[in-house]
């Protein structure tokens, strides 16, 4: 056989070693340690090595896997985990847990939550398991050594709850281990760290939420009770107490002495078995809640009305009920009034039945009334109607078909027809009428204005129109209008002011022929007898008699000469009213004591009527400013709107003014009257201003008739 190679050798020697193979069998010994050894022995055990090796790795692949798997676990627990070795110290206390001076503890291992919950890294806190005491709240310190340095000392479970400052956010948390002696005397805590900050704050908010719902209750003096069906015990608060008139501490004294059913003793004995029914009723689940309102005896004596409403929120497992919670309110204010109103409702009727009876009386004498009204108003020969505040026809009578040609129902159907059929030149009268009576600021005032409506058929009338705002009871229903033909009237009064015009006009000439061909050759043969006087022998006394006689006289006979040409017409009926004014005012200019400024954009000649009346009131104008107003300065527009066919008069002084307001209340102001009249007559609008030291200011817009 051939001699086995050395390395083969010394490897067989070890296996001989490691597995005690014994000497007296091993080739290797009989061969006096030269020998060479089978092979197959050798290979026998390398197979048997390989296949031991084989399973330790597999076994040991196998640990890995499980020891990765639950560090898994154990890293990722909402929770921290670690485990503590605390060896022997005598001191406890504080200072040595912030300084690290004879530190008890090593921390052996610990999840990456701990870490993280603690804010610190793994290595400051392998190096120190106790640095992160120095961010514990001053207030929570005192408390952790204190129930460490217990639970060390008599090993019994620790527990502690505090709060960790970390720049500057406050955080709970929560610790619980618990100890495992060791031989050599050591401890070993294994625990759990939590994170509480979020549930201490919903801790903190359910509270301030509990203590807001005690004061409401309390403020809307609501008693809270909760009672455990099986055990009779019941637990009150201080308002359920209160609203019977006692303390907190009577009520839980007497119910230990009473038990469950004491609540039978202070329920009216009338109202117990009702509120009993209703109990048995809401147990059997017939009733979803139980809610009575029954009578309680006072602390005083008196019997009070209380509402007791609840429901069961537990139940046993067998069915019946555990825990019912339920709510005491005083109702004997409500109770009261609802007696008195029934009194009331009983009165009520009786008064309704008789009241009854008088409004079917009134009722028949309303429909009495109402027939009247309706034959009055529907055969009235006036056109009345009743417009309310949103422009709808309320009410209007069958005169105006009479009147305008028109429907009811055509109104009815169209209110603004009101504004279409009036005439066109009269639309300003009209608007400007609507316009002072839109907000009824004067209810108890009526406005009348007169103006011309076109028919249906295209007949032009004049309308009388007398209006008044509704106001009852404050409320504002609209208007109420009564209109009137007054076509005729209109007619004969214009034929009427036609004679007074010209009947005045008459006279006036005739008064200036009179003044002008009588007074004045009369005055001038008195100035010849004067002049003849100049023949007396008396040089003085002819003198003075020429001088003062010449004087007077000429002085006469030029007055005369004026009021001649003032009171009569001639040069307005020859030039018309623009120029005729004119002239008028350029003789008071040359006086120089006033100046007067007149200004016109038309020369054009208006029917006699019209251009009359303007030059009275112009010349009344003029006379009260000189008479009166102690102007230096006046200023008169007159104008010709030609597209509105109007005239536009202006009128202002600088003068003293007046208080316009008290000369129209008190009557005096005769010129302003005559003025107002006038304008009247020309169915134009006038408009005056005047305040002491402030001037005076009219305006005048008259509609100028084709006719």
């Amino acid at each position: 056989m051939k001699k086995p190679p050395a390395f083969f050798v010394r490897f067989c020697r070890n296996i001989v070693k490691k597995y005690d193979i014994s000497p007296m069998s091993s080739p290797l010994n009989r061969a006096g340690g030269d020998s060479g050894v089978p092979q197959s022995v050798c290979l026998e055990k390398i197979e048997e090595l390989e296949y031991k090796n084989r399973q330790l790795l597999h076994e040991e692949a196998a640990f890995h896997n499980e020891r990765e798997y639950y560090k898994d676990i154990f890293n990722n627990q909402p929770a921290g985990l670690y485990r503590l070795r605390v060896f022997r110290n005598k001191k406890w206390d504080a200072v040595n847990l912030k300084n690290n001076e004879n530190n008890p503890y090593v921390l052996d291992f610990a999840s990456d939550r701990y870490y993280e919950i603690l804010g610190l890294s793994k290595s400051e806190l392998l190096k120190n398991p106790s640095a992160f005491t120095r961010y514990l709240s001053d207030q929570d310190l005192k408390s952790f050594v204190k129930a460490n340095v217990l639970a060390n000392r008599k090993l019994h479970p620790f527990r502690w709850e505090g709060r960790l400052v970390i720049r500057n956010k406050v955080k709970w948390i929560r610790y619980e281990s618990m100890p495992r002696k060791q031989k050599n005397g050591d401890v070993i805590w294994t625990g759990i760290l939590y994170d509480i900050t979020e549930w201490r704050q919903t801790e903190a908010e359910l509270t301030q939420s509990r203590l807001q719902l005690e004061d409401i209750l309390s403020g809307a003096k609501v008693g809270t009770l909760e009672w455990n069906v099986q055990t009779g015990k019941v637990k009150f608060n201080e308002m359920w107490a209160r609203n019977l008139g006692y303390t907190l501490t009577e009520v839980k004294i007497g119910v230990a002495f009473m038990g469950a059913k004491g609540w039978k003793l202070l329920t009216h004995p009338d109202d117990i078995p009702y509120a009993e029914k209703m109990l048995e009723r809401h147990f059997s689940g017939e009733l979803p809640y139980h809610q009575v309102e029954v009578r309680m005896r006072h602390k005083s004596g008196k019997w009070l009305w209380i509402r007791q409403e609840g429901k069961v929120k537990t139940w046993t497992p067998d069915g019946k009920p555990l825990l019912m919670y339920g709510t005491h309110t005083d109702i004997t204010a409500r109770k009261e009034a609802e007696l008195t109103l029934s009194r009331l409702n009983e009165e009520l009727e009786e008064r309704v039945v008789k009241r009854t009876a008088e409004l079917e009386k009134l009722n028949a004498e309303l429909k009495l009334a109402e027939q009247k009204f309706r034959t009055v108003a529907d055969f009235s020969y006036t056109w009345e109607y009743w417009r309310g505040v949103d422009g709808n026809i309320v009410f209007m009578s069958p005169s105006v078909e009479m009147l305008t040609g028109y429907s009811i129902h055509e109104f009815e159907n169209d209110p603004d027809l009101l504004t279409k059929i009036v005439y066109k030149p009269d639309l300003r009268i009209w608007e400007a009428h609507l316009g002072e009576r839109r907000d009824c600021k004067l209810p108890d005032s009526s406005m009348e204005v007169a103006f011309r409506i076109v028919t249906k058929s295209g007949e032009i009338r004049w309308l009388g129109h007398l209006c008044r705002c509704i106001t009852v009871g404050g409320e504002n229903l609209g208007v109420r209008v009564s209109n009137r033909d007054i076509t005729d009237s209109v007619a004969a009064n214009n034929a009427l002011l036609d004679i007074t015009v010209k009947v005045e006009e008459r006279e006036r000439n005739r008064f200036s022929r009179e003044l002008h061909d009588g007074l004045g050759p009369l005055l001038s043969t008195v100035k010849l007898y004067f002049d003849w006087l100049a023949d007396t022998d008396d040089a003085e006394k002819r003198k003075m008699i020429i001088q003062k006689g010449g004087y007077c006289i000429e002085t006469a006979i030029d007055t005369s000469r004026e009021l001649a040409r003032g009171m009569g017409s001639q040069m307005l009926i020859k030039m018309g009213f623009v120029i005729a004014i004119k002239q008028f005012v350029d003789r008071i200019n040359d006086t120089n004591k006033i100046v007067i400024l007149f200004e016109s954009n038309t020369t054009e000649r208006f029917n006699d009527f019209l251009e009359t009346t303007l030059y009275r009131i112009s010349t009344e104008l003029i006379k009260n400013t000189l008479s009166y107003g102690q102007a230096t300065k006046v200023e008169i527009g007159f104008r010709h709107d030609a597209q509105n066919n109007e005239i536009i008069f202006n009128y202002s002084d600088n003068g003293i003014g007046f208080d316009l307001a008290e000369i129209i209340d008190k009557g005096s102001g005769l010129g302003i009257m005559n003025i107002q009249q006038r304008v009247k007559v020309l169915r134009g609008s006038l408009k005056m201003d005047s305040k002491p030291g402030a001037g005076f200011k009219t305006s005048i817009n008259i509609p100028v008739e084709n006719s």
